[in-house]
C-alpha cells in the first residue's frame, strides 16, 4: 500500500523529500549530470556531519569524475583500477569511505523507496575502495586539475566541488521556520543526554548494495543510559 501510494506521487514532491532529508535544494545541484545528483546530494550531507572531518573529499570527486569518464567510453565498471596496489589502507581515509558508503546506502534505499526520484548512479565506481586510498595519496602531491587532463573533466570536477561546499540558498529562507526550531529542540535533547554511556559496536561498511565494499570493518558508537 505505502508503495503505491508513493509511485502515484508527483515526481516533484518525491524529489523534494529525498533532497530535503539529505538537506540540499534542488538549485544547488544545477549543472551537476543527473546520475551524479544523489552521490553529489549525499557527499554535502556527509561532509556536514561526518567525524572526525573528512579528509578525501577531493578523492571522492576525482573517483566520480573518473567514472564518468568511463561511463562516457562506454565502460561501466573500474576493475582495472582496483588489483594493483599492495598498500595497506589508511585507517582514517577507510573510516570516512565507511562514513560516506553508509550515507549513501541509506540515501539510495530512500531513492528507491521514493520510486527513483533521482537517477541511480554507477554504484561500481563509487564503491572503489581501493581507487579513493590511491587518489588520496596521489593528492598529496598533486592538485586535482593536474591529474585531470581533459578540460571537461576539469569544468566537472569543479562543478561537483562547488555543488558541494557551497551554502545553502535557502538557509536564511528556513532561519526562523520550523527546522530551525526542530534544531533548537534537537541541540536541547543533546545537552540533556551527556550523561549517557558509550559502547562499541563493531560493524561493517555498506555491505549488500550493488556493488561490495573493499573497505575494512569500522568501529560505531552506541549510547545507552546509565542505570
Amino acid at each position: 500500500m505505502l508503495f503505491a501510494t508513493t509511485s502515484q506521487a508527483d515526481r516533484a514532491v518525491r524529489l523534494q523529500v529525498c533532497l530535503e532529508t539529505l538537506g540540499v535544494e534542488e538549485e544547488t545541484l544545477e549543472g551537476v549530470p543527473a546520475h551524479l545528483r544523489l552521490p553529489v546530494a549525499v557527499t554535502r550531507y556527509w561532509l556536514r556531519r561526518a567525524s572526525p572531518e573528512p579528509t578525501l573529499l577531493k578523492a571522492l570527486l576525482m573517483v566520480m569524475v573518473q567514472g564518468e569518464l568511463m561511463r562516457q567510453n562506454g565502460k561501466a565498471g573500474g576493475q582495472q583500477y582496483t588489483k594493483h596496489s599492495e598498500q595497506l589502507p589508511d585507517g582514517v581515509v577507510a573510516h570516512s569511505f565507511n562514513q560516506w558508503q553508509a550515507c549513501l546506502k541509506d540515501a539510495s534505499q530512500l531513492n528507491l523507496l521514493l520510486c527513483k526520484p533521482l537517477p541511480e548512479p554507477l554504484f561500481a565506481w563509487l564503491y572503489q575502495g581501493r581507487l579513493v586510498h590511491r587518489r588520496q595519496k596521489q593528492l598529496q602531491e598533486r592538485e586535482p586539475e593536474e591529474i585531470l587532463h581533459d578540460p571537461r573533466f576539469r569544468r566537472l570536477y569543479r562543478r561537483l566541488l562547488e555543488a558541494v561546499n557551497q551554502s545553502d540558498p535557502g538557509a536564511k529562507r528556513r532561519a526562523g521556520g520550523p527546522e530551525a526550531q526542530l534544531g533548537a529542540r534537537m541541540e536541547h535533547l543533546h545537552l540533556n543526554t551527556q550523561d549517557e554511556e558509550e559502547e562499541e559496536e563493531e560493524l561493517g561498511g555498506a555491505a549488500g548494495l550493488h556493488q561490495g565494499s573493499d573497505g575494512p570493518w569500522v568501529k560505531v558508537k552506541r549510547r545507552r543510559r546509565k542505570q
